[in-house]
């Protein structure tokens, strides 16, 4: 829940529209607050990511400096922020240690001891494991695994060899095995073909579930067909009544929490709100326990 402590500036314009638009500069948080007909828009951080169907209270997927690229943003800064945007739930998932750069094993093993209370939200720690060959085995033994709240698996070039098979599938369905394995990283990316019926089929089975990755729909994406891919997951999500784990994949701060790229699919689609586990805590907590 979005939390108001001084408002400090109350500005109301009129626009030719006769549309009254009001602006409140929130010091305590980086808030920018929108009515425009009734309606309540709620801005966090530079993008435009409130969604009236579709509430995002958590975000699983993100990575630190831990993860080795893409950040110089501790695990307290990042907390931090998606306390400040808003977020009742967060997740740390930094890349497994077959990442160029990223942290040891005993990083991981670390994490059972910190803090899962900080700025006034929950807080999980995880990892975004590399699964690194078709028999399904990831970058993190079982029993560090077992040690943290969630994992998600993905594959990644140039980690996964070979990685020229026509269907990887079964890599998945053996990697979701794994303890604390709860998401499917970004199977969008067409580089790395998959039967999405029938993974998505076992992974209903297994209690796992796909994301919809916010940064293989971006602009400048570099993961191949994420459009038409995600279409076609949450497609087949909508007809398997599977729950899907939106994700920014923020690499750092800056994009906690960003789902914006992903909202225009889901209305497209005209997703089921009860589908989205970002928008229930008690049902991903279910997930995680």
């Amino acid at each position: 829940m979005v939390k108001f402590f001084v408002l400090s500036r109350f500005i109301a314009r009129f626009y030719k529209s006769n549309i009254v638009f009001l602006y409140f500069l929130v010091t305590s948080h980086n808030f920018t607050v929108y009515f425009q007909k009734g309606f309540f828009m709620i801005n966090s951080n530079t993008f435009s990511n409130f969604n009236s169907k579709y509430p995002i209270y958590a975000d699983l997927h993100t990575h630190s400096i831990s993860s080795g690229h893409g950040s110089e943003d501790t695990i307290t800064d990042m907390i931090r922020c998606a306390s400040e945007s808003g977020l009742s739930l967060f997740g740390i998932s930094d890349h497994g240690p077959a990442t160029s750069s990223s942290a040891k094993p005993s990083y991981f093993q670390s994490l059972k001891l910190a803090d899962r209370d900080r700025f006034g939200i929950r807080v999980l720690y995880g990892a975004e494991l590399n699964i690194i060959n078709t028999a399904g085995d990831v970058d993190l033994d079982d029993d560090t695994l077992s040690t943290l709240d969630y994992a998600i698996i993905s594959i990644h070039p140039p980690i996964f060899k070979p990685y020229h098979d026509k269907d990887l599938s079964s890599a998945y369905i053996r990697a979701m095995d794994h303890p604390k394995v709860r998401f499917l990283g970004h199977i969008d990316d067409a580089r790395f073909p998959v039967d999405f019926e029938y993974l998505l089929e076992i992974a209903k089975e297994k209690h796992v579930y796909p994301e919809i990755n916010n940064g293989s729909l971006m602009p400048d994406a570099y993961r191949i067909n994420g459009q038409e891919n995600c279409r076609r997951i949450l497609s087949i999500c909508k007809k398997l009544d599977l729950p899907v784990l939106l994700s920014s994949d923020s690499h750092g701060k800056k994009s906690i929490g960003n789902m914006q790229y992903i909202f225009p699919l889901l209305e497209e689609l005209d997703f089921p709100a009860h589908l989205v586990l970002n928008s229930d805590l008690s049902a991903l907590s279910d997930i995680i326990r």
